[in-house]
């Protein structure tokens, strides 16, 4: 065989590979890595100050996670501090630069603003100090004896069987996800092992109603009907009186409800009833908002219609954000801020509940 058809065989090898191989972190080595934490005898200014890190890291999560989010920017930044930081009114207009999951910045300790508030984000270690009210028990769940880290047993990302922060995680940055199936920590959604979903490529860096996430949900015929590949069943690992047992709803799984319900699928209401009208003020009826997100069983492609039949999916997502943001318990938009006569107040509430506005 001659050199020239070797050759051109190694190319279609490894053309072949990298259209099989969707590794999640992609880049230059040392963005990430260094060999001895040391340069010219000292560690460069950009890295974390306290390593060196276990995997040749520059940083910990926290300090590699901290900058502010751009349209061309290959790193998501769940804290964005002091001016920086952009929100909106519902985090997805054209001037915020907060992600799906919101930002820390709205908990975290360095925030001397004023607008603060333990209620407005989790409170992560090296983030945040401890919640002063709820310590460590989180809302519809028993105390966790611990403080709550970004990933492992006391966090959500990561391998929850793993306690270390970084063993959780080990190896997860450089798997293959072309296939999100929840079997590893790699192919798992937002490395939320054992979840599944769709993920937005630039982590709904200001979102449309085709372009963002897609969310895996379970249309539930009761409260014992649990799939632990949705969203809201990662929640419930903590928050499970807001997702399991006998208290959702009062006597059968549906109206009237005792607490909101999460893996319920609104096409199981009346065609003429009001959440049919979804997503109410905040686009065409019929039309996914980004406003407030809904899930689907199906997670193979981005949804920009709904049809009412398991992919109107009640979330805790669909009103929270899991990092944090400026209003109440996490909430996507200004609950108690609404009504008012501020035309800027919103209530995402109405794109279900539309006949309230």
């Amino acid at each position: 065989m001659s050199g020239t058809v070797k050759f051109a065989l190694a190319l279609t090898f490894l053309a072949w590979m990298a259209g099989t191989a969707a590794a999640r972190v992609k880049g230059v080595c040392s963005n990430c890595h260094t060999m001895h934490y040391s340069q010219g005898g000292l560690p460069l200014a950009e890295w974390g100050a306290s390593g060196p890190y276990r995997a040749l890291l520059v940083n910990d999560c926290i300090g590699c996670h901290t900058g502010k989010n751009t349209a061309t920017t290959r790193t998501p930044y769940i804290l964005t501090t002091g001016s920086e930081i952009k929100y909106g009114t519902t985090g997805t207009e054209s001037e915020t630069n907060t992600l799906a999951a919101g930002n820390f910045w709205w908990v975290y300790d360095g925030n001397t603003t004023g607008n603060r508030s333990d209620a407005k984000g989790h409170n992560v270690v090296g983030i945040a100090l401890e919640d002063q009210t709820l310590h460590n028990t989180p809302p519809g769940g028993s105390n966790l004896n611990h403080r709550l880290t970004c990933a492992g047993t006391y966090g959500c990302h990561g391998d929850r069987t793993i306690v270390d922060t970084l063993g959780a995680m080990m190896g997860a940055h450089h798997a293959d996800d072309s296939t999100l199936d929840g079997t590893t920590v790699g192919k798992s959604y937002r490395f939320l092992k054992g979840v599944v979903g769709l993920e937005d490529p630039d982590w709904e860096y200001r979102p449309k109603n085709n372009e963002h996430n897609q969310y895996k949900g379970v249309d539930r015929t009761d409260e014992g009907n649990l799939d632990p590949t949705t969203i809201s069943y990662l929640c419930a690992e903590c928050h499970g009186d807001f997702h399991t047992g006998n208290d959702i709803s009062s006597g059968s799984w549906g109206s009237p409800w005792l607490r909101h319900p999460t893996d319920y699928d609104m096409g199981n209401t009346p065609s003429g009833s009001e959440y049919r009208n979804y997503p109410g003020p905040y686009d065409q009826q019929g039309t996914y908002s980004v406003v407030a997100p809904v899930a689907s069983e199906d997670v193979t492609q981005v949804i920009s219609t709904v049809t009412f039949s398991k992919d109107t999916i009640i979330t805790c997502v669909t009103c929270h954000r899991a990092h944090g943001s400026p209003y109440w318990k996490l909430l996507r938009w200004n609950y108690f801020g609404w009504p008012t006569n501020n035309e800027d107040d919103v209530n995402g509430c109405m794109a279900c509940h539309s006949a309230k506005n």
